[in-house]
């Protein structure tokens, strides 16, 4: 090979294997786009649908202000799906025992989850049936979603708050398990053991409780365990709804804090198989695919816990008793002003009730100047000296005084020989009210409470006493429990 020839034989030669890289990359594109599509393709045809049927006689609630948006989560016990028999196969139909409402804020960043208990008393609308359309009773809040499923559920939510319900969601069981797992598992805390084994019951002779036995301290829950911590109702606290729902309330709050501190979004594989999990998992109404996950993501992103607030409907009365179908069962009461307040801020997207900023009063050399009113001061009575009978006198007394009483219980020991009250980090001039009103008792301030103050009787508990408001703030507001997903709570 001549030495003119040579150069031109390589440059052929080079263009050569330019044009197969070229070709080769061009082949890696067209392969990736198309797996891109493919896999849109089969994250979509994951989602399961079903329209919001308009029921009879319903009002079309107004959106309200801007753009934010309202999405009702609703965990359903249906067994009704591939292996939903391990669950309890003799438990037929469905129930929405966990309903949270979710606000997600026009500014993309702040949300607010408001649970609804299952067993708020309601006046449940006509709904459409299978069968035809259903007559309007009064029932706990959960037999919308047995009569006619998510559609029923949503009427029921907007006559009850007056906001207009934009989409929803509802997970099984089985859903539920995969997306903890696919998380890798969520770590809670638990001051209290939990054994909740399933057992028969004996008034019914079904199977009741939620297959958890576990120990008190910190673990991390996956699938089975996970869904026996949200589920399980008669070992924690008093046994109703409401302990189930702090718990479900931690257990979210761990789960979005995990969610958002791994950085899946960054990790290809790892969002992959979380988005396969959630939209294998999940039943949406036909405006809530995919490509509005995807919008509705983008219009989260940057969204931090601390911006994201939990808390339960405003209850007037937690252990209340009604005739439903000629039996007595135990219900629940909303309070109206307190949940009035509630929807109003989330209609026009403002401040909750209680957190906005307040002036401070001015402080005083002798004794603190009492600036917050009984009646905005929300007081659990627990007994801590063992003797029968106290916690509910006291709580009488609290009342006549003014206070709103929450509820009453015993403390974590019977020995206490001082009256102590408990309070909440933003609860301060609160806590002062209540001790002028109990004289002898000493404040600790604790972090895990929220709005609630508790008054732990002890031994030397002495009767109470009224108290002058003398600064009083000047625009009280009825204020709400509300927890940010940012704190690392431990359960109640």
């Amino acid at each position: 090979m001549s030495s003119e020839t040579a150069p031109a034989t390589s440059r052929a030669r080079l263009r050569r294997v330019l044009t197969w890289v070229a070709l080769g990359m061009a082949g890696i594109l067209v392969i990736t786009a198309a797996g891109g599509y493919l896999l849109y393709r089969h994250l979509n045809g994951n989602l399961a649908h079903s329209k919001i049927i308009q029921e009879p006689g319903h009002k079309d609630f107004s959106r309200g202000l801007g753009p934010s948006e309202n999405i009702l989560l609703m965990g359903s016990d249906t067994r009704d799906f591939k292996g939903g028999n391990k669950f309890g196969s003799e438990i037929a139909g469905a129930r929405s025992d966990t309903t949270i409402l979710v606000h997600i804020g026009e500014d993309g960043q702040h949300a607010t989850l408001v649970s609804i208990p299952r067993d708020t008393y309601a006046h449940i609308p006509p709904c459409k049936t299978a069968s035809g359309v259903s007559s309007p009773q009064w029932n706990k809040f959960n037999v919308a979603f047995t009569i006619g499923g998510p559609s029923c559920t949503i009427a029921l939510v907007e006559n009850l708050t007056h906001l207009h319900i934009d989409h929803f969601v509802v997970v099984n069981f089985a859903g539920f398990q995969r997306m903890v797992d696919a998380l890798g598992g969520v770590s809670v805390c638990l001051t209290h053991p939990i054994d909740d084994p399933v057992r028969i019951n004996p008034a019914t002779g079904g199977k009741i409780g939620s297959g958890l036995v576990i120990d008190a301290g910190r673990h991390t829950l996956h699938g089975k365990d996970a869904l026996g911590f949200v589920r399980s109702r008669y070992a924690v606290g008093d046994g109703s709804d409401l302990g189930r729902i702090k718990n479900q309330q931690v257990f979210l709050s761990a789960m979005i804090r995990k969610a958002t501190s791994t950085g899946l979004l960054f990790h290809p594989f790892s969002l992959y198989h979380f988005l396969n999990a959630a939209t294998k998992s999940i039943e949406t109404d036909p405006g809530f695919g995919l490509p509005q996950l995807k919008s509705l993501a983008g219009k989260l992103h940057g969204l931090k816990p601390g911006k994201v607030g939990l808390l339960t409907v405003p209850l007037s009365n937690p252990n209340a008793y009604v005739d439903i179908g000629g039996l007595q069962a135990s219900v629940v009461f909303w309070d109206k002003p307190r949940a009035k307040a509630l929807w109003h801020a989330l209609r026009t997207d403002g401040p909750l009730p209680g957190t906005e900023l307040k002036p401070k009063p001015s402080a005083s050399p002798s004794a603190p100047t009492l600036s917050v009113p009984p009646s905005a001061i929300h007081v659990r009575v627990l007994n801590g000296t063992g003797e029968v009978g106290i916690a509910h006198k006291v709580a009488s007394e609290l009342a006549n005084r003014g206070f709103v009483i929450d509820g009453v219980g015993d403390a974590d020991s019977s020995s206490y020989s001082t009256t102590t009250i408990r309070y909440g980090v933003d609860r301060n001039e609160s806590s002062q009210t209540l001790a002028a009103s109990v004289p002898g008792a000493d404040r600790q301030q604790d972090g895990t409470l929220g709005t609630t103050l508790e008054l732990i009787i002890g031994s030397n508990y002495n009767g109470t006493t009224s108290v002058t408001i003398s600064n009083p703030s000047p625009t009280p507001t009825p204020s709400l429990d509300v927890v940010s997903a940012a704190k690392d709570r431990c359960t109640a």
